[in-house]
């Protein structure tokens, strides 16, 4: 299965990253807080498996988790909320940023880089309350390969080894077991 440019990037999405870009392999330590903090029970976190390997994870509006945040970020996620409120104005109905501002590269020096931002898969990762464990599905509109599974283009499987690959790379970074849920289901 090869890599692909996300199906679409909404016009809010074409000037930014995501407000919580974390590459969970370089960066662990900013991800690590998700098993002990409860209020991250309740956040929907978006992940890509990019194509350079990595997995990025995010959140697309994350100033609707405040509890899920140290109170000193509050100001921070206020001035978030205000700038994609008002892209929202400016897009006429979606300013946030979903899994391609996840796909982003960045240059050795931190700058953003020009590379288009390719992905294996990508999906959500929450928590199930009922069964009390971590979900990591392939539930996105742009790189979930969902419309290609059902196509036929690539299979089931395919997906499926693309998001183990990722769920080893999270149980290695930040010792969190995952289980998978692939769509169609």
């Amino acid at each position: 299965m090869n890599p692909i440019l996300p199906r679409r990037v909404k016009t809010s999405e074409l000037t930014m990253i995501n407000p919580v870009w974390i590459d969970i392999q370089a960066n662990p330590e900013e991800f690590s807080q998700i098993k002990v903090i409860q209020a991250f029970q309740d956040v929907v976190f978006l992940w890509v498996l990019r194509e350079d390997g990595k997995v990025i994870v995010g959140i697309e509006e994350p100033w609707r988790f405040p509890d899920a945040f140290d109170p000193s970020l509050q100001p921070t996620l206020e001035k978030m909320r205000e700038y994609f409120e008002h892209n929202k104005t400016i897009f006429e109905k979606d300013g946030s940023g979903g899994h391609p501002t996840l796909a982003a590269w960045f240059a050795d020096d931190g700058s953003s880089s020009c590379y288009a931002g390719a992905a294996y898969v990508a999906g959500e990762l929450r928590f199930n309350k009922q069964s009390g464990k971590w979900e990591l599905s392939n539930k996105s509109g742009r790189f979930g390969r969902i419309d290609e599974i059902r196509a036929g283009t690539v299979t089931k499987m395919e997906v499926a080894e693309k998001m183990t690959q990722a769920a080893e790379i999270i149980k290695k970074s930040i010792q969190l077991d995952v289980t998978l849920t692939i769509y169609p289901e």
